[in-house]
């Protein structure tokens, strides 16, 4: 016989075995795809949560940094040192402004959190209403679904326009379009001069959503609210005009911030530099931790299978005792026994594993559905590299529990085994 005829013939027989106890066959299916089910969901949880927010810090570009009160790669032992740290003004921004080169865009941003606008009878609460400079739209582009952004002009002059996040526009102007409507924010009557693209809620959001926000020039902003007030977060946004220039600038920024802050070269910064590296090296181990805690559950799954692959082999070898003997005595060798036993091993597990993954993608499907529902900016990515781990972990299971049931199956004696 030769190998191929062995292995057809062998999967023959495994799957005669396999039909013969459903019932028992089905059971360990289910357990060991409920493991590999464990293993794969982990590593597509992961997957989709560094996909998303690694789009979304990759979103700005890799030549952007933020000057902030609050460091983003910092513990929060510190808190209290950062809490006291004075915010960062419209003057710092002047003073970086004024005196950077090499950059192409420096803007502000100050943002009001949980506030209301109104038009008429409707009304859009917990908004964010954010006054930035005009290199802004340098910085952050925005993907209008209608109307125009804020002129240079109106920019200058402190025009009392702004440009709403899709939420609102729904909220204030449900069943019409809002550009060229007026809405109050405050004592403020704005005038509604373009609505952003639908986005989510992004996992990388600090603060409100872009679809929940309302962006108007500063000088319009500073009419509104008082930008020394705690409650108002600013922040300072800079873009080098490439990559190679951004430690440069990063240096550059650091020493116009302490000239604008009158700080002596003994006195600690008084602002964080954060930048998107910084950010993602933090998630990376927070991404290793559960990489780990996968293969620990990955390690514990091996195990329990092992177990239960082991133990129902062995049952199908005393079971098949008899017919062992008489495929012996009729001239079978050990290895095509033994290649019998492994076969069936490895069936069952990979069929198991299929229908692990099957659960994944199901509950994959689910959780998408509810993530859109949520308004989550977040898509559940199905990586093949983690499929197919889920399948090589399968196999690997069949292959080790299989081999010991499936060498005591080759070596038992014929005559033996057909007594019995």
């Amino acid at each position: 016989m030769n190998p191929l005829q062995r292995i057809l013939e062998s999967l023959r027989f495994a799957w005669h075995a396999i039909w013969s106890s459903k019932q028992r066959s089905m059971l360990t299916m289910m357990g060991v795809g409920t493991g590999i089910f464990a293993i794969t969901g982990i590593l597509t949880m992961v997957n989709s949560l560094e996909t998303s927010m690694t789009s979304s810090l990759a979103s700005l570009g890799n030549t952007v940094f933020f000057v902030h009160n609050w460091p983003w790669a910092e513990n929060n032992q510190d808190w209290y040192k950062f809490v006291n740290r004075p915010k960062v003004s419209y003057d710092d921004y002047l003073t970086v402004r004024q005196g950077l080169d090499g950059v192409e865009a420096v803007a502000f941003q100050a943002s009001a959190r949980g506030q209301t606008a109104q038009a008429g009878a409707n009304s859009a609460s917990g908004i964010e209403v954010d006054g930035v400079t005009e290199d802004m739209l340098k910085i952050g582009q925005w993907d209008l679904q209608e109307g125009r952004t804020i002129t240079g002009l109106e920019f200058f002059r402190g025009a009392a326009v702004a440009v709403i996040g899709s939420n609102v526009a729904k909220s204030l102007y449900p069943s019409q379009t809002a550009v060229g409507k007026f809405m109050r924010v405050g004592k403020k009557r704005l005038l509604i001069i373009g609505v952003l693209n639908k986005k989510g809620q992004s996992l990388m959001a600090f603060g409100a959503s872009d679809d929940d926000k309302i962006y108007v020039p500063y000088s319009q902003f500073v009419k509104t609210y008082d930008s020394n007030n705690r409650g108002v977060d600013k922040v300072l946004m800079v873009r080098a005009t490439n990559h190679e220039l951004l430690p440069q600038v990063e240096q550059e920024t650091i020493g116009l911030m302490r000239i604008s802050r009158g700080l002596n070269p003994r006195t600690d910064d008084t602002f964080s530099i954060n930048k998107q590296e910084a950010l993602m090296s933090r998630f990376d181990s927070v991404f290793g931790y559960l990489r780990i805690g996968g293969v620990v559950i990955s390690i514990f799954s091996i195990l329990i299978g092992g177990f239960s692959i082991g133990n129902i082999m062995y049952i199908s070898v005393r079971e098949r005792t008899n017919e062992i003997g008489v495929q012996k005595a009729l001239g079978s060798t050990r290895g095509f026994v033994l290649s019998q036993f492994i076969v069936e091993a490895l069936m069952i597990c990979l069929l198991g594993g299929m229908l692990g993954i099957l659960m994944v993608f199901l509950v994959g499907a689910l959780a998408q559905s509810v993530l859109n529902t949520l308004d989550l900016n977040l898509a559940v990515s199905f990586s093949v590299s983690d499929l197919l781990t889920g399948l090589g972990l399968a196999a690997l299971i069949g292959l080790v529990a299989g081999t010991f049931p499936a060498l005591l199956a080759s070596r038992l004696d014929p005559v033996e085994a057909i007594r019995m």
